[in-house]
């Protein structure tokens, strides 16, 4: 039954509401909008969100303190032979001065924070295509990169793919000595692995699994944890599609460009403890389940 009030409760209500919310609310709220507060004023402005789709594809960059090598991230997408439908970035902020990158994808993502490698695959969860695909900023795809992932979906492997796969060692820890990719080796044959990095592609119905389990750390290992997710919660796998030595075309990044970009001192394999973490992740991830390609044989 609704309660009933009184003459003077609603009057009070008005009177609140109507009347002294003009100099609690409003006049404080004018205030403080003409106080000469600094603006980040976009140059380009996004388009509304596209309807949900499917068989398309939203790449996903990351700026941190490398943001010179953007516009060549975003020309070899567009150069796709399967370009994406979106391309977006995600910026966590640095110590370099941030600039305006919406002139040059669909949509930009600033953060006053840095999320470190988090924030990407939370902003996966916008994305309004069947596909995403992750891009460190130290990669440049190949014409053939998106098709040769989805030709590798279309041909039953439905799993997390990537384009630097490791393979770890059965005694524990983390070695990337064993690389399947670009940087590893060139097999023309899709390949098991145990996690991928550098670059991703995967149906967005798997990313569900990164956020299964808190990470074991929030500093490092990503790659590590997608992987460990996926195939304990989702019985998926990760595989590295075919990079042939006679068909660069296919490859996840060109090499002259991930090898001299990757060495940069910002570089994360180059902070201290880098490694160390990494065991750790591997460690915990294998007691909490998780079975990697080594356990198998």
């Amino acid at each position: 039954m609704k309660p009933k009030r009184t003459i003077a409760q609603s009057i009070s209500w008005w009177w609140n509401t109507r009347i002294k919310s003009w100099w609690t609310v409003k006049l404080p709220a004018a205030r403080q909008a003409n106080a000469g507060q600094p603006r980040f004023d976009f140059e380009t402005a996004a388009d509304e969100l596209p309807a949900p789709s499917t068989e398309s594809v939203t790449a996903i960059l990351t700026v941190y303190k490398r943001g010179q090598y953007l516009s060549a991230q975003v020309e070899a997408l567009r150069a796709q032979s399967i370009p994406p439908t979106e391309i977006w970035v995600w910026c966590n902020a640095s110590d370099v001065q941030m600039q305006d990158y919406s002139s040059l994808v669909d949509r930009v993502v600033v953060s006053n924070s840095n999320w470190k490698f988090w924030g990407r695959f939370s902003l996966a969860n916008m994305v309004r295509t069947q596909y995403v695909c992750l891009f460190d900023d130290d990669i440049l795809p190949q014409k053939n990169w998106i098709k040769n992932c989805i030709d590798t979906v279309n041909a039953g492997t439905d799993a997390i793919l990537g384009g630097s796969g490791v393979i770890l060692p059965a005694e524990g820890g983390y070695s990337s000595k064993h690389k399947v990719g670009w940087n590893g080796h060139h097999y023309d044959q899709t390949t098991q692995v145990d996690l991928v990095g550098h670059a991703w592609f995967f149906d967005r119905k798997h990313l569900k699994y990164i956020w299964e389990e808190a990470p074991h750390s929030w500093e490092n290992g990503e790659d590590i944890h997608f992987s460990a997710m996926a195939l304990k919660h989702g019985g998926v796998g990760t595989f590295v599609p075919p990079h042939p030595e006679g068909d660069h075309s296919l490859w996840s990044c060109r090499p002259d460009f991930g090898k001299s970009v990757g060495r940069h001192s910002t570089a994360t394999f180059k902070s201290e403890g880098h490694h160390n973490i990494r065991d750790e992740i591997v460690d915990a991830c294998r007691a909490g389940g998780w079975t990697i390609v080594a356990d198998k044989k």
